[in-house]
């Protein structure tokens, strides 16, 4: 670390705390003294404190990758109100005038922190301005998009390790609040910090209470929400998810029917004026319920919300826990109440198939540019999508998996066209194996999630088993199976030669995984090439079993 520098005393200084929360200092002080670093904190644990104090510190322009525009909002809003003035973002919302200011400013080199989507690094004459800069600090935010594993992969993260390198390896720190083992080494390998410590710190809320309610009927969904809002959360803050548009109006419409409750709507097909009056109607507590899909929460630290609800079955156990920890971030009780039906998967599905691609996709983009390879400026991504007629987020996945592959290149921003190396290498073969097994993989991890409703052990167990944490409190005493069994059920002890989390095991059908949770006689593995599957503890050994 610099010598000379009091951290505690830089943070009252410049943010006027008076006191680190549990990782932080760690991970400043690592950040401080040129080591990479992966950092997994809880939602809520003040991830951006753990970059913006360093690159205050540091000489030079501190770049940090966010996925979310209203992020960076946030961010510079924040660091606005504690008198730091010297950052900027670089997004999509910026006019040709605005950006052209921007780049100059950046290109001076007098800036301290500089966001940037993933995809403006895709831009290369971007990119070579940064070269020319003292760049001691590159920040990954939100880092599990970077996975393929991960819960919210964004393909244009998988350019980052290539301006790692081409910035000559500044400080790298990777921040994510949800990241299971698997997703970790991935972020590790993505970014070529191999050796970079992995510093986690609490997934644990104690004071989130966990609850599944299981329904029969969308109108029983209907009942149950009635029936919370009569009594225990009246009058309460919070965020009710569901997994469509269409139900962000129906739960809206019924909490103002049958309870004279006001609700408001949000979700990414409103107009951005409309969503930035719902975000300032809740944050100022004009409104105190946001009926949402998950394009609302990102960048929302509001202390004081007493509850979220999931009115739909969300797709993976990452994306639950990370919404759910929305609530509650004063450390006060608050409710996180999921309701369900098994038809719900059905959506998920739906969404998972439009995702993925398949070959004859792949090969449409493909063709699309062979056959404009004499375009000197490339092919821009809306007309691609329009001949393609793919969906953008399934273009994006075809795109990033050509680039990766070296069968494309971008030729500017926003402008694909074809590698120089096709020329020379005539052999060069596209492999969606990769993508197979993302999809399998994804189905299981829905899977996982199902599990979760459906569990009778304690929930908080489920959730940091999941993310490799043990926990072997008793009774957590805030998820409703606890609450239920109220510590009289004794607990058998474990049988010698149980599994624990981490240990590798064998399975003959689907070879080696790491075991991720254990309840009684049952392990859920994770199988590199098939995803997560639970079975029976005496279906997997400790040694490599052959097929008979």
């Amino acid at each position: 670390m610099a010598v000379g520098i009091d951290i505690n005393e830089a943070l009252r200084r410049h943010f006027g705390y008076e006191s680190f929360q549990p990782g932080q200092e760690e991970v400043i002080r690592r950040v401080l003294a040129g080591k990479d670093t992966l950092a997994i904190l809880a939602t809520g644990a003040g991830k951006s404190l753990c970059y913006q104090l360093p690159a205050l510190l540091l000489s030079g322009t501190a770049v940090v990758v966010s996925p979310l525009i209203a992020l960076m909002k946030d961010q510079l809003d924040m660091l606005a109100d504690a008198g730091i003035g010297s950052t900027i973002a670089l997004n999509s919302t910026l006019t040709n005038d605005e950006e052209d200011k921007n780049l100059e400013l950046i290109a001076r080199g007098n800036l301290k922190l500089i966001y940037v989507t993933p995809e403006r690094l895709e831009d290369e004459s971007f990119v070579d301005v940064l070269k020319r800069l003292h760049v001691p600090l590159f920040v990954v935010d939100e880092a599990h998009c970077i996975s393929q594993w991960g819960h919210d992969f964004r393909p244009a993260y998988l350019n980052l390790g290539r301006v790692i390198a081409g910035l000559r390896h500044p400080t790298v720190l990777a921040l994510t609040a949800t990241a299971t083992p698997s997703v970790r080494e991935d972020i590790l390998t993505q970014l070529n910090i191999p050796h970079a410590k992995a510093i986690v710190r609490g997934f644990d809320r104690p004071n989130l209470v966990y609850e599944v309610l299981r329904a029969g009927s969308d109108d029983e969904k209907l009942r149950i929400l009635k029936k919370k809002f009569s009594a225990s959360l009246r009058d309460s803050l919070g965020i009710i998810y569901t997994a469509t548009i269409k139900n962000t109006y129906t739960v809206a419409q019924h909490l103002k029917d049958t309870l004279g409750i006001e609700a408001e709507v949000y979700h990414s097909k409103l107009q951005k004026a409309d969503r930035d009056r719902v975000h300032d109607r809740f944050m100022n507590e004009d409104v105190k319920i946001v009926v949402a899909t998950n394009a609302f929460g990102l960048g929302i630290d509001k202390p004081n919300i007493r509850f979220v609800i999931h009115y739909d079955l969300p797709g993976s156990v990452e994306a639950y826990t990370q919404e759910a920890g929305r609530a509650g971030r004063d450390s006060e009780e608050s409710a996180c109440l999921l309701i369900y039906r098994q038809s719900d998967t059905r959506v998920q599905n739906y969404f998972l198939t439009g995702k993925y691609p398949d070959v004859e996709e792949v090969q449409k983009v493909f063709g699309t540019l062979q056959y404009f390879e004499r375009q000197d400026n490339g092919v821009s991504l809306t007309d691609l999508r329009r001949i393609s007629q793919l969906p953008l987020t399934k273009l994006k996945v075809v795109l990033a998996l050509l680039k990766k592959g070296g069968f494309i290149r971008n030729v500017s921003k926003a402008m694909y066209g074809l590698s120089p190396l096709l020329k020379t290498k005539s052999d060069m073969s596209l492999n969606l194996a990769s993508y197979e097994t993302k999809r399998s993989y994804d189905q299981s991890k829905l899977a996982m999630m199902l599990q979760y409703c459906e569990t009778r052990s304690c929930r908080r167990k489920f959730i940091l088993n999941y993310f490799g944490e043990d926990y072997d409190t008793i009774n957590c005493g805030a998820c409703d199976n606890c609450r239920a069994r109220l510590a009289q059920e004794p607990v058998p002890a474990s049988p010698e030669g149980d599994y624990r989390i981490g240990d590798v095991v064998y399975h003959t059908k689907f070879g080696q995984g790491t075991v991720e949770r254990c309840e009684r006689d049952l392990v859920t593995v994770l199988f590199p090439s098939h995803g997560y599957k639970t079975l029976l503890a005496t279906a997997v050994g400790r040694e490599e079993q052959q097929i008979a």
